[in-house]
């Protein structure tokens, strides 16, 4: 089985470390580039063009690409019978979200958005304790990640990006809230712009009431100058609470070593919760994988990542109000 690369100079990078079990081929034109790649990573098949991907025998298409890239790009592959991967958001839009998750049932083929925050280890495990009622009856949750981005290229560009900073990174953070949340009835929230080199919005504060009778508390923000090391969530029930421990999170993405979890370890009603790690970005594609070679459904429902895009629509729409 072959899974090939497009976009492997930024992130695509993170993709091609956390590959196994597959062959890897990857799209790239510029032939510097290309070596290097090759150099890095145990690349098989290197293609210069897309259509030369599509034109391949490789089952997997995996695209790292500019957001507004996805829907053509993964229905262009569906249409060759490649099973995709792609990272998020889904899309840029509703519409295009739906096009691509009826394509893919329509097309018989996997599709899957890499979300690697929906596999965290720390995340599954609240999730598993609130269900099991260990704090009592949850009442607040609250979400946040704060830092200062000074971004260039695509990811500065509004209408690439389909947003700002919301959209991007804090995505991550509104499928952890919806996640431990669930459905939420109302929300009311504000999008600003805090300061940094993009063109959309960079600072988002959102308030959900879950159907469950708790509140939620989204803080996103790329415009955060010297933050101060906070947990990244916070589970306050009736009997006890769940909070992250922001000084055992992993290293940084791109860095060696590179990150492996999105959270660092809880702390359920002040006593450090022993939960086995792993490395979130190898467990989203070997679950993948695993998917196609079974014929089973994918670990991660795109109608999840739908929903995510769903609620970051509905705080820029309040935002533009």
């Amino acid at each position: 089985m072959e899974i090939v690369v497009v976009g492997c100079r930024g992130f695509g990078k993170v993709h091609l470390r956390s590959i196994r079990g597959a062959d890897i081929g990857i799209v790239e034109r510029d032939p510097k580039i290309r070596k290097e790649i090759q150099e890095q990573f145990p690349v098989v098949h290197s293609y210069e063009t897309y259509e030369q991907a599509l034109a391949s025998d490789a089952e997997i298409i995996d695209l790292a690409v500019p957001h507004n890239l996805h829907r053509d790009m993964a229905i262009a592959a569906m249409k060759r019978g490649k099973h995709v991967t792609l990272e998020k958001p889904i899309s840029t839009s509703l519409d295009e979200s739906r096009e691509m998750i009826d394509f893919s049932r329509k097309a018989g083929v996997k599709f899957m958005v890499l979300e690697q925050y929906y596999f965290d280890p720390s995340v599954r495990e609240a999730i598993r304790a609130i269900k099991a009622g260990e704090i009592g009856k949850v009442h607040t949750i609250i979400v946040r990640d704060q830092r200062v981005y000074q971004k260039e290229g695509w990811r500065a560009v509004k209408n690439t990006m389909g947003g700002g900073a919301l959209i991007d990174g804090g995505i991550h953070y509104v499928d952890t809230m919806l996640n431990l949340g669930g459905p939420y009835q109302s929300m009311v929230a504000r999008s600003v712009h805090g300061g940094s080199s993009l063109q959309g919005e960079d600072n988002t504060v959102a308030m959900f009431s879950f159907s469950s009778g708790s509140t939620g508390i989204l803080y996103y923000s790329w415009a955060y100058r010297n933050p101060p090391e906070v947990p990244g969530v916070e589970i306050i029930g009736s009997e006890g609470s769940i909070y992250e421990d922001p000084n055992t999170r992993s290293h940084e993405d791109f860095k060696v070593p590179s990150r492996t979890t999105a959270y660092g370890d809880l702390v359920m009603n002040g006593k450090k919760m022993n939960i086995p790690k792993y490395d979130v970005f190898q467990k989203e594609f070997d679950e993948f994988l695993k998917s196609v070679e079974s014929g089973t459904e994918v670990p991660f429902d795109p109608e999840l990542a739908h929903r995510d895009l769903s609620a970051v629509l509905d705080i820029y729409r309040q935002s533009a109000t």
